[in-house]
């Protein structure tokens, strides 16, 4: 008999204009905005490269790639890693742009609902609401195809 999943820890992160939430064993880490190569070509959401133990991991910003600001040019940027979910050895991890400090959120059927008819960003999965705080999933399946097409 299969047990049923009461209660998933997640991080609640902050973007320019929402929040994002992904699973707990998703984040690997979040670091201070530093040691980023920049790219000169591509995408304007693909910022470039986070150099993160020793390895190269594409930086993106779910701000741009939502047709918001760019985060860069605010001081409380930091950057998620977080892992890619297809096994793929070239990628993985990805790296994305966050602001602020994110919190540790216990997400239970209860607390959690879909936002219906609301309108999803190129890389989001669905729009949610917990208690007052809503939140967008993004697609890291749909993000992880984007980035791998301009690497």
């Amino acid at each position: 008999m299969e047990k049923k999943v009461e209660e998933v820890y997640s991080l609640m992160i902050p973007i320019i204009d929402q929040s994002i939430l992904l699973p707990n064993t998703t984040v690997a880490e979040i670091v201070p905005f530093g040691d980023v190569a920049q790219r000169e070509q591509g995408p304007d959401w693909f910022i470039g490269s986070l150099h993160w133990h020793g390895l190269k991991v594409p930086l993106v910003s779910m701000d741009i790639l939502n047709g918001g600001d760019d985060p860069q040019a605010n001081k409380r940027s930091r950057v998620a890693v977080v892992h890619t979910i297809n096994d793929n050895d070239d990628m993985p991890y990805i790296a994305i742009i966050v602001q602020g400090i994110p919190r540790l959120t216990h997400v239970t059927e209860p607390s959690i609902s879909l936002v219906e008819d609301s309108e999803l960003g190129a890389a989001d999965k669905a729009k949610i609401q917990i208690g007052t705080i809503s939140a967008t999933i993004p697609d890291l399946d749909k993000l992880e195809s984007m980035v791998s097409e301009h690497l």
